[in-house]
């Protein structure tokens, strides 16, 4: 008999908990300025409260709209009633303590932003678009729920990634009936639709411009593998014909669509990847200034309203207990997205004063710049520039890029210059296409080209910047003649 011992004992150690408000404060500043506007409107719709400003002129706006500017984020359980009194009467309108700018660009930017809306039409989905297709065809009711099966396991790109067996038992049907169902679907627009691998999808598209038995379509069913690992001469041996001949074959397959759908502005369930820049930086005497896009930012204030219903004798005690907690909690989403505002500022006037040359010469004069960098710069912790720089962009004299573009390691080169790891990126990306295609540089000759131009690179770096700029090794890049 096994003899069961409890024992009771005590363990000391720390937590961290973050209060809801901020944790709220947290969730602000983590999403893109597309969605942020979707966040607010929902906060918009469940605390009364809360209304949005529509211009920056409107009627008594000091009297209408109130922000706690001075304590930071606010709980309702710190506040005892005369204390909130007091609280009412000592905060500013959150306009009012906007940086000049910001109220300057409102009305052109609200403008423009309006117009955007306006001017978003919703796309259709990969499965609406082959569900309107298959509407006008001419097939039985037990094929077309099996059809339907298909297109809804069709993918993005625009492949079957479903199991005909196990949509064979949903749909009450034997294996071949959903081979058939498969084929219908195949039939669809565009050409390639439906197939299960890259092979089928080739010849499928072969096959819809009637070369289905031609040599291109051959050279797909036979040798795609081969073709993949750039075994030309090989292939040219095998198909009994010149390299020249087969290298016009290789042209036409190239027009194909190895993803059908890829192209097609479509959505699955998804909104349309649109980008809006959170900060837009320009040059004015010689200088480059961040100005943040706020103007894509709902204006939040607290409705006046509410805030005279907690003085009159008649409003139960319950109903203004009530009002405290939706003014206490707009006031600290008020107070979030000020922060929020604070800190990509920051963060991109560190971006500014560090990459000054990029700005002014592009990709290649990237200097490396790390979030620790970043953090002890604007005093913020490491994390919390992560979460500001996630997924949000930044228009620049170089073009639109992603916040994290900037952050990168880097390498000092011999004339002591610091380069960042994207700017040798770009000078690989030089160095490659410059090169003679049929003897293409190996990795050991691009890390001596580099050496030569005083950046220090190992082979086995310029084998993994290759690889993430998108670039094939030497034998795939070699072209026969």
């Amino acid at each position: 008999m096994q003899n069961y011992n409890l024992v009771q004992s005590q363990t000391l150690r720390q937590e961290q908990i973050l209060a809801p408000s901020q944790i709220q404060s947290l969730g602000l500043l983590m999403v893109p300025l597309m969605e942020l506007q979707t966040k607010l409107s929902e906060e918009l719709a469940v605390n009364p409260v809360l209304e949005q400003e529509q211009n920056k002129d409107s009627d008594d706006t000091d009297k209408d709209s109130f922000s706690n500017t001075e304590t930071g984020t606010v709980e309702a359980e710190n506040l005892k009633d005369d204390e909130f009194a007091d609280f009412i009467n000592l905060s500013e309108s959150w306009h009012d303590n906007l940086p000049l700018t910001h109220q300057a660009s409102y009305e052109v930017d609200e403008e423009k932003y309006q117009h955007f809306l306006n001017s978003i039409v919703d796309a259709p989905t990969i499965e609406n678009m082959l569900l309107s297709q298959l509407s006008f065809m001419r097939i039985d009711k037990e094929d077309r729920q099996l059809v339907e099966l298909i297109i809804g396991s069709i993918n993005d790109q625009g492949y079957f990634r479903g199991s005909l067996e196990d949509l064979a038992i949903i749909g009450g049907a034997d294996l071949k009936q959903m081979k058939n169902a498969l084929k219908i679907v195949q039939k669809l627009d565009p050409p390639g639709i439906g197939a299960q691998d890259l092979k089928e999808s080739l010849l499928l598209q072969l096959e819809r411009q009637g070369k289905g038995k031609s040599p291109a379509a051959l050279l797909v069913k036979k040798y795609l593998d081969e073709l993949g690992a750039n075994h030309i001469p090989q292939i040219a041996k095998q198909m009994k014909i010149s390299v020249g001949a087969l290298q016009d074959i290789i042209a036409d397959i190239r027009k194909l669509n190895p993803y059908p759908c890829v192209g097609l502005s479509l959505k699955n369930g998804t909104n349309p990847n649109f980008v809006l820049p959170e900060a837009v930086i320009e040059k004015k005497d010689e200088k480059y200034e961040v100005n943040l896009k706020t103007g894509y930012q709902p204006r939040l204030r607290i409705s006046n309203h509410y805030l005279k219903l907690l003085e009159k004798p008649e409003i139960s005690i319950e109903t203004k207990e009530y009002i405290k907690q939706k003014i206490l909690q707009g006031t600290n989403i008020i107070k979030s997205l000020e922060q929020r505002q604070e800190t990509i500022q920051k963060i991109a006037e560190v971006i500014v004063d560090t990459q000054y040359d990029f700005l002014e010469d592009g990709v290649e004069a990237l200097k490396p710049l790390t979030m620790r960098q970043v953090a002890d710069k604007v005093n913020l912790h490491e994390t919390t520039v992560s979460r500001a720089v996630s997924g949000k962009y930044i228009q620049t004299p170089q073009g639109l890029f992603e916040l994290k573009f900037f952050f990168s390691g880097g390498y000092q080169s011999e004339s002591g210059d610091l380069l960042s790891s994207r700017s040798v990126m770009e000078k690989i990306k030089e160095i490659i296409s410059e090169e003679d295609s049929s003897k293409p540089y190996s990795d050991d000759a691009i890390a001596g080209i580099l050496k030569k131009n005083g950046v220090p690179v190992a082979r086995r770096t310029v084998a993994k910047y290759r690889e993430e700029v998108g670039i094939s090794s030497s034998r795939l890049r070699r072209k026969y003649s």
